[in-house]
């Protein structure tokens, strides 16, 4: 008897010679498209001294190429009908793009161009590092919460390269030159270094023939040597106290986690995704319930974890106090309840409750076309199967609360505890 075929997985991909790999899925609700152009290079590949390079790229990139000069990609994409837009993270530089399917082949060609041919010239590097240092004066200088989540990621990652912020030190911005923006342009943005993510209302054959067209004859270039940010192999409990005018007083509270890239199985991947969900995320969680709304211990509890990276990961709690206890008190009590949640596994009721909640998010999320293909951009620049996206669902679902709990007690232990204890510099002097 012959085994019935497998179905088609819902994620379609092909690469080019030259390495650049494409991914489609299919969604034929509107006659739309989302591509998304993934870059595999972020602050954590940047040097010491070049922190900021990669956001730098980012505003720099699509302002001048041979076809484009400097304004023209977002005004044409604009009277296309699209959203151009971009962004930095750790481990990739984005360009995403959801426009009408019937102008896909001009973007394709632009987002080509613009790899071949970028001009970086130097009075668009002037004006955009300028917008970078105010983004960084706005978002966190002037931002108390900001700068002591930035030391925070100092503390946790200790020497992992995640430790250095996606916008840059300040010292690094302003030492910045156009020439060592033209060097990073030059070593990391390549076909070879770069996954394009298309969801929307066309097949795979055509957007093959249009990918071709446009991208094939970008040559390949070596690439760096680069190697995967893990954490230290001796880790210690570190903590710090930060003093700043205006901060809510409260705790900032990781742990070091693997990724799930760096996750020893499948299943150790999906149990540490909900540990947010069991910990304080909805009003039956762990946290929530007990120092949130008992025994108000605290004003506001936030728990996140990024599963997606290259490298290892934290699982990250944010919690304000109330008035009457102080933010080392607190950061006493978290963890204390989070050792009493490390002792027994969670019960039934409460782990499908977490599942429910993250199957929600995601299920809502991708809705959305520029959601759909930013997930399977994520998982590419990871080193993930980005056709794995269809069995995401059932592996979850599959978790147990035996595995929930093994998770627990491998990696919510002291040795792997960063706390930072925040405080406003004008309080402390009352």
């Amino acid at each position: 008897m012959t085994e019935p075929p497998k179905p088609t997985p819902s994620v379609q991909s092909f690469a080019l010679a030259n390495g650049l790999r494409v991914y489609l899925r299919e969604d034929r609700r509107a006659p739309l498209v989302s591509v998304q152009l993934w870059y595999h290079v972020g602050s954590i590949d940047e040097p010491d001294g070049h922190s900021g390079l990669s956001h730098a790229l980012e505003h720099l990139l699509f302002e001048g190429s041979s076809k484009l000069a400097s304004g023209q990609y977002s005004t044409l994409m604009t009277r296309l009908g699209g959203n151009p837009n971009a962004f930095t993270l750790e481990d990739a530089t984005v360009f995403p793009l959801t426009l009408p399917v019937s102008r896909l082949e001009i973007a394709l060609e632009a987002m080509a161009d613009t790899m071949a041919t970028a001009t970086l010239s130097d009075a668009p590097f002037a004006r955009e590092l300028a917008v970078v240092m105010a983004e960084r004066r706005v978002d966190v200088d002037n931002n108390p919460l900001a700068l002591a989540m930035e030391q925070h990621q100092l503390l946790a990652h200790g020497n992992s390269r995640y430790a250095t912020p996606v916008i840059g030190h300040p010292a690094d911005l302003h030492a910045m030159t156009p020439a060592a923006a033209r060097t990073w342009y030059q070593t990391w943005y390549h076909p070879n270094n770069a996954t394009l993510s298309v969801v929307g209302d066309i097949g795979l054959q055509p957007l093959q023939a249009l990918v071709a067209r446009h991208f094939a004859v970008i040559p390949a270039h070596r690439l760096p040597p680069r190697q995967t940010p893990v954490e230290d192999a001796e880790l210690t409990r570190r903590s710090q106290t930060v003093h700043l005018q205006g901060l809510r007083p409260g705790v900032i509270l990781s742990f070091n986690l693997p990724s799930q890239r760096t996750a020893t199985s499948n299943a150790q991947a999906h149990a540490l995704r909900l540990l947010p969900d069991l910990l304080s995320e909805g009003h039956a969680a762990t946290l929530r319930r007990l120092l949130v709304i008992d025994e108000q211990v605290l004003q506001a509890l936030k728990a996140t974890y990024q599963p997606y990276r290259r490298g290892d990961s934290l699982l990250t709690l944010y919690a304000f106090c109330s008035a009457h206890i102080t933010p080392e008190a607190a950061a006493d009590r978290l963890l204390a309840e989070i050792e009493r949640f490390r002792q027994q596994p969670p019960s039934i009721e409460a782990l499908q409750r977490a599942k429910a909640r993250l199957l929600a998010r995601q299920l809502f999320a991708r809705d959305a076309i520029a959601e759909q293909a930013h997930a399977i951009g994520r998982q590419a620049v990871c080193g993930l199967d980005p056709i794995a996206l269809d069995d995401e669902r059932a592996t979850l679902e599959a978790v147990t609360a035996e595995q929930v709990h093994q998770a627990a007690v491998a990696y919510l232990t002291a040795p792997r505890t960063a706390i930072t204890y925040m405080h406003d510099k004008e309080r402390a002097h009352e």
